[in-house]
Order: C-alpha cells, then sequence, then structure tokens
C-alpha cells in the first residue's frame, strides 16, 4: 500500500510541474475588474435558485455632476417577460406621477343639493374621486376620522339635519373587481372592489383577542357602521394545540349590498389581539353606510336614504344646485407610497382608473373629466407614456394596475429603464415611494441589521410561483444603481430561497 500510494504522488507531481516550467514569469497576471467579480457572484447567487425563471437586469444610473455615463452591469434574460406579481405597481404609479406630477390632488366634493323629500332642508351629496386615501391610515386609526372632519365643518355651516345622502361613483366604470383576478380570493383584501368611494381600503375589519378560558373570545367589527353584521362565536381555549378559527364573508340575498361575518372555532388565551380583513361587497353603499352613521354621531340628523345618483353632466360639470361645501384633496406622492411601500392594489388600481379618467389632460376645468376611468382606458394610458418616455415594453402585457392578474407580463429590461426615467426626470421623488429594507413596508422584515438598511430600495412582488424585487441601490462607491429581478416558476414551499437570493443580490450591490 505504502508503494501503489508514492507511484500516485509522483504521476501527479509529475503532470503539475511541466505547467509551470512553460509559464513565462515575465507575463503580466490578469486581474478581474470589479464589474466582472459582480457578475460572477451574482451568477453564482442565481445558480443557488436552482430551476426557477430568473430574469435580472443592473443598471449603474448616470451621474451628470461627475459625467459618469449609464452603465449595465448585469443582464441575464432582461428581455424575457415574465409574470411580475406587484411589480406592476411600478409602471403604474410612475406613469400617474409623471403624467400629472407629485403634487397632484384626487378630489372629492361635498356639499349639499335642495332636499328631494319633506322633512329637511337639504341633501348630502358626494362626488367622488377615486380616492383611496379614506381610513384610519391618515386620521390616527380611526377609520371614519374623515367624516368626523366634515361633519364639523357641515356643522359650522349650519348644517343640523339632511335628508337623503346623494352619492356620485360615476367616475369610475361599473366593473368592480377584474375579470383575471382569482375567483377564490374576491374576499381578500389584496382583491377588493374598486370605486370612486372608498373606504377603510374596502374592508370590514374583524378584530379577535382572547377571553377568559372557557368563554367566548372578543370579536369586534370596525369600522362598526352596520353595513356586516357578525354571527358566531370563536372560544378561548387554554391549550394553544386547540388554535383555529375561521371568519367567513357571506352575502346576502343575492342583493350584492349588505354582507354577514360569521365566525367559529377557539382561540388560544395567550394569542394576541388578530385582525382579519374582510372585502366589502359593494363600496358605494358601504361609504354610505359609514358616512350616515357618522353624521348622527356627531350630532347631523340623517332622514334617509342613501341613494346613487350622477351629479355631473356629460361636460363634467356639477349640478347648478350643488353647493359645494368641502373639497377634500388627497396627494398623489402620498398615495403612491402607499401603493409601493405596503403594495396596496387597492390604491394602485385607484391610479390605474384615474389615468384612463384624465389621461394627458390632468388639470380639467371641472369637477370630474368626462371620460370614465376603467381598467381598459388605463392600460392604455400607461402604454402610452412608456411609448412617449422610449421605455422598451416589448413582449410586456399590462391587464391591471396592482399586479394581481396573472395575465401581466413585464421584462427586467422595461422595469430597470423605467426607473431610470423617472431618476432623471423625479429625482428622489421616486425613490422616496418604495420600501426601505428594516424600515418600513413591504421590507420591514427583509435585510434588518445588514449594510441594505439606508441604501437599498425596493417594490416586492409575490403571486403563487412568482417572486420579484425591483428599485434602487445606493453603492458604497457612490454610483445609484437601478436593479429588477423577477422570478417565475418559483417552487411551493421556495419562496423564502428565491427572497434570500433577492437579498444577496441587493447586499452585493451595495458593496459595489
Amino acid at each position: 500500500m505504502r508503494k501503489c500510494f508514492s507511484a500516485v504522488f509522483f504521476v501527479t507531481a509529475l503532470w503539475a510541474v511541466p505547467s509551470a516550467w512553460a509559464a513565462d514569469p515575465s507575463a503580466p497576471v490578469r486581474v478581474q475588474t470589479s464589474d466582472e467579480i459582480l457578475r460572477g457572484d451574482i451568477d453564482r447567487i442565481v445558480a443557488e435558485t436552482g430551476d426557477m425563471i430568473v430574469g435580472i437586469r443592473i443598471v449603474a444610473l448616470g451621474d451628470a455632476s461627475s459625467g459618469a455615463p449609464a452603465e449595465v452591469l448585469y443582464s441575464l434574460r432582461a428581455d424575457l417577460p415574465l409574470v411580475p406579481a406587484s411589480t406592476m405597481k411600478l409602471l403604474t404609479t410612475a406613469a400617474c406621477l409623471d403624467r400629472f406630477g407629485p403634487d397632484w390632488r384626487i378630489r372629492t366634493h361635498v356639499g349639499r343639493l335642495p332636499a328631494a323629500g319633506g322633512g329637511a332642508k337639504w341633501d348630502l351629496a358626494v362626488i367622488g374621486g377615486g380616492d383611496p386615501n379614506f381610513s384610519g391610515r391618515f386620521f390616527g386609526g380611526d377609520a371614519v376620522g374623515v367624516f368626523r372632519q366634515w361633519a364639523k365643518v357641515l356643522k359650522g355651516r349650519g348644517v343640523e339635519a339632511v335628508g337623503r345622502i346623494v352619492l356620485d361613483d360615476t367616475l369610475f366604470d361599473e366593473t368592480l373587481q377584474h375579470p383575471n383576478w382569482p375567483s377564490n380570493q374576491r374576499n381578500e383584501w389584496y382583491a377588493v372592489p374598486v370605486s370612486a368611494l372608498n373606504l377603510n381600503d374596502n374592508c370590514v375589519d374583524v378584530h379577535i383577542a382572547p377571553g377568559q378560558v372557557g368563554e367566548p373570545a372578543l370579536v369586534r367589527l370596525d369600522p362598526p357602521v352596520g353595513y356586516a353584521t357578525l354571527e358566531g362565536t370563536i372560544l378561548t381555549v387554554a391549550d394553544r394545540k386547540d388554535h383555529g378559527y375561521r371568519v367567513d364573508r357571506i352575502v346576502g340575498d343575492g342583493s350584492a349590498t349588505m354582507m354577514r361575518i360569521q365566525v367559529g372555532g377557539r382561540y388560544w388565551a395567550r394569542m394576541p389581539e388578530t385582525i382579519e380583513y374582510r372585502a366589502v361587497v359593494n363600496p358605494t353603499v358601504y361609504f354610505g353606510v359609514a358616512l350616515a352613521q357618522t353624521l348622527r354621531a356627531e350630532g347631523i340628523a340623517v332622514a334617509g336614504p342613501i341613494v346613487r345618483e350622477r351629479l355631473v353632466d356629460a361636460t363634467g360639470r356639477t349640478r347648478r344646485e350643488f353647493i359645494a361645501d368641502i373639497v377634500h384633496a388627497s396627494r398623489l406622492d402620498a398615495t403612491a407610497a402607499i401603493a409601493n411601500k405596503r403594495s396596496q392594489g387597492l390604491y394602485a388600481e385607484c391610479l390605474l382608473k384615474l389615468l384612463g379618467a384624465y389621461g394627458s389632460e390632468p388639470n380639467p376645468r371641472t369637477t370630474l373629466p368626462p371620460v370614465r376611468g376603467s381598467w381598459a382606458a388605463g392600460v392604455e394610458e400607461v402604454r402610452r407614456w412608456l411609448d412617449d418616455r422610449g421605455i422598451p415594453a416589448d413582449g410586456c402585457v399590462i391587464d391591471d394596475g396592482s399586479g394581481l392578474s396573472k395575465q401581466n407580463r413585464l421584462t427586467a429590461l422595461c422595469v430597470t429603464e423605467l426607473l431610470r426615467v423617472m431618476v432623471e426626470r423625479h429625482g428622489e421623488a421616486f425613490v422616496r415611494t418604495l420600501a426601505e429594507p428594516g424600515q418600513d413596508g413591504s421590507l420591514r422584515n427583509r435585510m434588518r441589521n445588514t449594510p441594505a438598511e439606508g441604501r437599498v430600495y425596493g417594490k416586492t412582488g409575490y403571486v403563487l410561483g412568482t417572486s420579484a424585487l425591483s428599485g434602487y441601490v445606493r453603492t458604497k462607491s457612490g454610483r445609484m444603481a437601478a436593479y429588477s429581478v423577477i422570478m417565475n416558476m418559483v417552487p411551493w414551499g421556495g419562496l423564502w430561497k428565491a427572497r434570500q437570493a433577492q437579498d444577496k443580490i441587493c447586499l452585493r450591490l451595495v458593496e459595489y
């Protein structure tokens, strides 16, 4: 055995030595560039994703102060159209911000009409502007806080009673949920109906907290306005193994206006409060019911009923007898930030329909534009915007504004060019709409306590089989890079691996 071992060693040594003798000691040694090292590192990260289909493009943006041109740092299947999931929100928000400007306002008109019936001098009228911001998000957690503010203004104008609540939601079309959204997910918060009048993200919040063991858990609906009724009980239990409950949305009587929330099961006594979100069926009715009840609570009598009427004529002007008391205005940049940071689908879909309604005329002289917002009109305007800005969109399919439809297709090339255009035209304004690792939004729990904090900005994307991350990185060398990583055929249980690869790429870019 000792002789055999020696022979093998001797042959190996003879095989290795000649290459050393052949080398020219005076020849220069080639050192890889930083770009080559970066590409090799990302290649190794992508290899870890296995059979996933991955499209990537990374561009170091041009720097006017130093004269540095834009430079493609990495590209892999960058022109392959892939299912983008919520990456689609980047197109919607960018087109809207660039067309209308970050300071543009989404306006809702609130006022009075001479009462149609006896018992009150005025009917209260609201002309919906497609604003998704009426929720507790901007009103200290009070889902109907905006209505309380309106009540104060009306009381200050001497309004103590109204007859009907008249609602005009005709800015948007009658299609409330996109036909290509998953049919079995229509009651989820990310697939809510889209209306010109929206409240509380068009959800009923079901709060569940433990009670005493053996007693019912504490279940309540927010806002508690009577649009939905609560049925059933959830039992508080001592053993965690028994924990399991259900929250079902039941649409009543085929009317598509009101609904019931049925609960059941068991809730562990040491579990903190949970909030379940269930989509409403008819946002306009929900808005009206909550408005009427809030006005009553604030001391303004409401005789009712709640009705839908068109208060704007074919030219986009309000009825002559309409007296405007309030023009509630929400900033577009703040709205886009909620869509991107929190990946809030309702916000993106409202922005898409607003694009369809206002098109290239964002500042009309009328209360509402004469064109109704729709998915088709919004998609047409996004495509027109891409063409106007010279953003390549070959093979791309735009089906909705949020990315919930699996008919959507985007390329990493399109996304990174969009990101480049937005920085060139708007500087930091668009960057600020994106989530930051360890800080906020959908990246709050990713890349925490790493060099990515304060340097990476991103829009996440997820539907079954797809995971994506696109945005910007401030590298330690001082460059700003735009990146897009879109992954399809993500296997069941493999989401963590896809996200890990995305995070590794971002962290590697930070060090570039």
